[in-house]
């Protein structure tokens, strides 16, 4: 079997059987001359495949674990890729190309390429006439050129407020003149069926679709319909205009039609009623209940910037003149999005693109879908899967949970069963077919076991914590309260399902100053958390992070401690605890800038810092933090990429300690506790993805619910793990001796790639950015469901509702 499957599948490269590139080979040798060390074989290898495949297509993908040395893997594919025979002969001696990247690794790729690529230099670009003075700066030399941008910056302009006209329905279709500007809007007192929202331009009305019962119509938009621009409202779909225009602040503040609160976006200040089935929080209803009460008031715009989109201009100005892009962190283009935009209007830009990411699948098959029309637009159209219909593909590659209604019985005496659909929902999981047909002749998949180096150990130790009996009490009244709702009130528990499970997951952390929940229809309180504990007081968990550190930094160990929740006031009741102690300690806070964070965090190591409190979301990619070899989840969340990212920060092929430990934290017998049992599980199957099988990951995979429906259903049912058994899970994924690698491609050379076996020093880097000085820093560490799905029966006895997926559907590689 496993020769057909190599007769079958022949890779564009073999490092067993084939030699490197000249050009892939000469870099390597650039950087061991002036790095002191060269690349690993694996990494070499994908760095061929890569170049190989940038000259017969335009696209390829790197699929590489944390840790694996994604940025040097990418830039050398590129510089080798430009260095070809063909493209020198066709007079192209040197070339421009971009990095898409995340703000807070911009100046690790400005040091990476300057270290790796020779005759290249590398600035950060945050601009447009930054960019057109580093475009004029290359054409004026004869090296080569990398411009970093951030994801972030890429996309900023100018912020934009909707441009429809309220008025009178054209019955007969006839266009509606636009008002002048000092024109008042027509009166609102008028039923809003008489009343409708046309386009600035041609007076046509505007439209939107609506799915109820499992059949779509098409109705006159209502106000909702504009509370944040995307494609379905940006322009009308009869003359093309947009339907948006650029929002002037000063104009802004002296009109009364509209109103922006905040995230939830712009509301209709004459039709406010229209939002109440739709406010997410309370602080969102307060803001309505005062634009209701005073209809006048200005709310004035914050953070209104006017700034034209960097990749717009790019793709109209340098079209043709790009050679490469780079999109690192390629899922975090996947979804419909600014940023997803910008980098798909740099891609029609470059001549060649290469997309990195560690993890590719965020779970759910419409993400794949944006991203897979970014990068393969053709092939999709060739699959029969439309731009404007990602339902075809959702069908196809994902999994579709139908939820019918049956009537038996009295009801239907003539017939045993009667059935009708009343509605459908995307779940997570997506198909292999998705892999063959799309990814697997256009990438490169690398894990760290593969890079033929023996790697630290590695393990994951869940630590129970027993709550204090107050606070145990008090959560048991909170948990048996929600029970009580899901029984008696379905439609109400749908709204505050979401808000409740983070209570019962954040209380028992801080059992004080929690937020009562409301009902969302009613506005009373549902229940109000009864305070057990002081502020400031000392929990059990504190207790057990204080243990484990005092041990780790005894042994001349650095700790790193996540927290989650940002509402609470943990990071900073464990700083002043940790710093009582005589330990030095800082958090890094969200205000720090991305950019600025790597920076940072060195700049405390070097003062001697022993302990970093932060959230994980601020450092789950791109940084290196390897001086960090215990790490404790105060609480882990309920994000799987997250989790999976922020935990190997210091796993990396560069870490010398013999051992990393990751230590999770959760209270026994609370959300805490049915929260890492089922991310343990998701962690499992996403494992099977990288070749990485267990009973819990083949269990993990025939689950289609989101995070949020497990735990209620998991509450419903009561704890049923034990904790040797979650204990158990996490031991079987640990990483405990891990294998070097099968091949080498130097099988005749002795691989020593530390820098003191090859009698180097560390040399420094000329940092090239815009608006700075020049200035010299040091060089940079190596980087080393066929069965149905039934839902609890109601209480009539002759009616029940069951949802089921398509029979003709594949439930592998399903990830919440």
């Amino acid at each position: 079997m496993a020769e057909r499957i190599k007769k079958l599948f022949v890779p564009l490269f073999d490092p067993a059987t084939e030699p490197l590139s000249e050009e892939v080979l000469d870099i390597n040798e650039y950087i061991r001359a002036h790095a002191g060390y060269s690349l690993y074989d694996a990494q070499l290898a994908v760095a061929e495949s890569i170049k190989r495949k940038l000259g017969q297509s335009k696209v390829a993908l790197i699929v590489a674990g944390c840790g694996t040395g994604k940025t040097k893997i990418g830039s050398v594919a590129v510089a080798a890729a430009g260095l070809q025979s063909h493209q020198i002969s066709a007079g192209h001696s040197k070339t421009f190309s971009i990095v898409l990247c995340p703000a807070h690794v911009t100046k690790k790729w400005v040091r990476e390429i300057e270290e790796s690529i020779p005759n290249t230099f590398a600035a950060v670009v945050r601009s447009i006439s930054e960019f057109d003075l580093l475009y004029k700066l290359y054409e004026q030399g004869s090296r080569n050129c990398f411009a970093i941008i951030s994801k972030e910056k890429a996309r900023d302009g100018y912020m934009r407020a909707p441009a429809v006209i309220f008025r009178k329905w054209n019955r007969e279709g006839l266009n509606i003149a636009r008002p002048r500007a000092n024109e008042e809007m027509p009166a609102v007192g008028f039923s809003p069926l008489r009343h409708v929202f046309c386009c600035p331009d041609c007076g046509a009305v505007i439209m939107e679709n609506i799915s109820k019962d499992g059949v779509a119509y098409c109705v006159p938009a209502g106000p909702r319909f504009f509370r944040s621009e995307n494609r379905e409202n940006h322009k009308c779909k009869i003359c093309g205009s947009s339907l948006w225009t650029a929002l002037n602040p000063t104009l802004w503040n002296q009109q009364t039609q509209w109103a922006k609160l905040g995230s939830y976006g712009f509301v209709f200040r004459p039709l406010l009623n229209e939002y109440r089935e739709d406010i997410p929080n309370e602080a969102i209803r307060d803001r309505m209940t005062k634009l209701a009460n005073c209809p006048d008031i200005p709310f004035p715009i914050r953070g209104a910037y006017r700034t034209f989109p960097l990749s717009s201009y790019i793709k109209r100005a340098y079209k043709g003149k790009i050679f490469a892009l780079i999109a690192d962190e390629l899922h975090q283009y996947n979804n419909n999005s600014g940023q997803g935009d910008a980098m798909q209007e740099l891609l029609s830009t470059a001549k060649k693109v290469v997309g990195m990411t560690a993890t590719l699948v965020n779970g759910y098959s419409s993400g794949l879908f944006y991203l897979l029309y970014r990068i393969a637009p053709r092939r999709m159209c060739q699959d029969g899967k439309p731009y404007r219909d990602s339902r075809k593909f959702d069908t196809e590659y994902g999994v579709i949970q139908n939820i019918y209604e049956e009537r038996e019985g009295a009801y239907n005496s003539n017939r045993r069963t009667v059935r009708s659909k009343k509605g459908s929902r995307l779940k997570p999981g997506v198909s292999p077919l998705v892999y063959t047909r799309f990814l697997l002749d256009c990438t490169a998949f690398l894990n760290l076991t593969d890079m033929g180096k023996v790697l630290p150990e590695y393990e994951e130790i869940p630590v129970p914590i027993e709550m204090a009996p107050e606070v145990r009490k008090e959560y048991k009244r909170l948990e048996d309260t929600l029970k009580h709702v899901m029984k008696s009130d379905k439609k109400a528990c749908k709204k505050i399902l979401s808000s409740y499970m983070n209570l019962l997951t954040a209380h028992p952390d801080q059992p004080y100053g929690q937020p009562a929940i409301k009902h969302p229809f009613d506005g009373y309180d549902i229940v109000k958390p009864k305070d057990t504990m002081p502020p400031g007081a000392i929990m059990p968990k504190d207790q057990m992070v204080l243990k484990i550190a005092e041990e780790k930094i005894a042994a001349g160990g650095k700790v790193l401690i996540y927290t989650n929740w940002t509402r609470l006031d943990t990071p900073k009741r464990l700083l002043k605890l940790v710093t009582e102690r005589g330990w030095n300690a800082a958090i890094l806070e969200a205000k720090v800038k991305p950019e600025a964070r790597e920076d940072w965090v060195q700049d405390y190591l070097d003062h001697g810092l022993q302990v970093l409190i932060g959230n994980p979301s601020l450092v789950e990619t791109g940084l290196d933090l390897n001086a960090f070899t215990t790490l404790i989840f105060y609480d882990t969340g309920y994000k799987l990429f997250t989790l999976r990212q922020a935990s190997l920060r210091s796993w990396r092929i560069n870490q010398s300690a013999p051992r990393v430990e990751v230590y999770m934290l959760y209270h026994a017998g609370t959300m805490q506790h049915k929260a890492i049992k089922l991310m343990a599980s998701k962690l499992a199957a996403a494992g099977m993805i990288e070749g990485s099988f267990s009973e819990e990951g083949l269990s993990a995979m025939s689950e289609c619910e989101d995070m949020t429906t497990l735990m209620a259903r998991e509450l419903m049912m009561g704890i049923k793990d034990s904790v040797e058994d979650l204990a158990a899970t996490f031991k079987r994924m640990a990483m405990l001796k891990p294998q070097e690698a099968a091949w080498s491609i130097f099988s005749d050379e002795v691989r020593k790639t530390d820098s003191a076996v090859l009698g180097r020093s560390s040399p420094s880097i000329l940092e090239f950015t815009f608006g700075t000085e020049e200035r010299t820093v040091p060089q940079a560490a190596v980087l080393p469901q066929d069965s149905p799905v039934f839902f609890e029966t109601a209480k009539a006895e002759h009616k029940r509702k069951k949802g089921e997926v398509d029979e003709d559907q594949l439930l592998l590689f399903q990830i919440a």
